[in-house]
């Protein structure tokens, strides 16, 4: 590790710190604070001003916090290919639900300090509500540029007739789709021996109990648009699910463990790369399925300590090379990738964000009745 390094890990975990103090069982242990409120977070650094000197100056900044709700796993993959491409930046990539990642950027945002640099996450709503708050960074990477382009363009964004969206730079280009993640259903091989429809998981009794499992509808907007939907095509599913008492879980990544070790048969609405991984699980689209597909988007905070790398790092993701390592096993936005996919073929592309806000409220409180919370 070097001296810019070690100075620069030390000035994270120093923030990092601070940011505990806003918890009020950590007071007493935190002292004095005076790193100001955010609007030192809100004032950011930036990128330097052209894009040959963004990628000089990102390696000298040489380090890279990135927080991403896909499994520890795939960012692993995504770190090594990174770095290969940029072996003078230390990338390190960690997991954290949706929930989490709004929760620890609110709070830092509020301290005034910052410790990571990108985020990749699935949550638009909580991405818009602070646009104005000074949060983010415009991308201004070429190739975010030019993929945005192509899918403008009409160009299929990924292999073999997947997932069309009408842009990829959405909010002021503060945010980039950087991949699609397809949704179908999911069961346990040793538990279900014979596939099951997607509609005889809610309507046989066979998963009542907690035998069927399914993502949190107050977890994020978009669990709550996708069982919306649902119910739309299927009316009567939120009564139904209140019967079954079925397990909740968080994401995709905590149900699809949670199949694999038999703790629950099934899981209803599930991202199908989560399940491709797991042991002892099938996945499916059924026929009359809504087989949907939800954005996952990439951002730049304002208060990265990194801001050049940061931005190298998300345009490094729209690149061919880049796409081949993190939207492997999902619905990649550019064509042709060898490694995306192709179940996520014709699938629809939601966006829990063109959802009127009432409505969404309106269908987690529905459910959440139904479901006896």
């Amino acid at each position: 590790m070097t001296t810019t390094h070690r100075n620069k890990l030390v000035s994270r975990l120093t923030r990092a710190a601070a940011v505990l103090c806003i918890a009020p069982l950590a007071l007493s242990a935190c002292g004095d604070y005076s790193g100001g409120g955010g609007s030192a977070a809100a004032a950011g650094r930036g990128p330097e001003a052209s894009w040959g000197d963004i990628v000089k100056t990102a390696d000298t900044e040489g380090q890279l916090e990135v927080w991403s709700v896909l499994s520890p796993s795939h960012n692993a993959a995504v770190e090594a290919a990174f770095e290969k491409a940029y072996p003078s930046i230390d990338l390190s990539i960690s997991q954290y639900g949706p929930p989490d990642i709004s929760t620890r950027v609110d709070a830092e945002h509020q301290a005034g300090v910052g410790t990571v640099d990108v985020l990749l996450t699935t949550d638009r709503l909580w991405h818009e509500k602070h646009l104005a708050d000074g949060y983010f960074q415009k991308i201004v990477g070429p190739d975010v540029k030019a993929a945005d382009e192509l899918v403008r363009d009409g160009a299929e964004p990924s292999t073999d007739g997947a997932p069309k969206a009408t842009q990829a730079l959405y909010d002021g280009d503060t945010r980039v789709i950087t991949l699609f993640a397809a949704w179908g259903y999911a069961w346990n091989t040793d538990a279900v021996s014979t596939p099951p429809s997607f509609e005889a998981l809610f309507t046989d009794d066979t998963y009542k109990g907690g035998r069927l499992g399914m993502n949190d509808p107050n977890v994020n907007s978009v669990n709550t648009v996708l069982f919306g939907r649902l119910n739309e095509r299927y009316p009567g599913l939120f009564e139904r699910l209140g019967e079954l008492r079925p397990t909740l879980y968080a994401s995709s990544g905590p149900a699809s463990e949670a199949l694999g070790a038999g703790a629950v048969d099934a899981v209803l609405a599930i991202s199908g790369a989560a399940v491709a991984p797991v042991k002892k699980a099938g996945f499916a689209f059924d026929d009359s399925f809504p087989a949907l597909a939800s954005p996952l988007y990439g951002s730049v905070l304002a208060s990265s300590d990194s801001p050049n790398a940061s931005q190298l790092f998300v345009n490094w993701l729209m690149t061919k090379e880049g796409q081949e390592a993190w939207s492997d096993g999902f619905a990649s936005v550019l064509p042709n990738i060898s490694t995306a996919n192709n179940s996520a073929a014709g699938v629809e592309v939601f966006e829990a964000e063109t959802v009127d806000p009432a409505q969404v409220a309106a269908w987690r409180a529905e459910l959440n009745a139904a479901l006896g919370r």
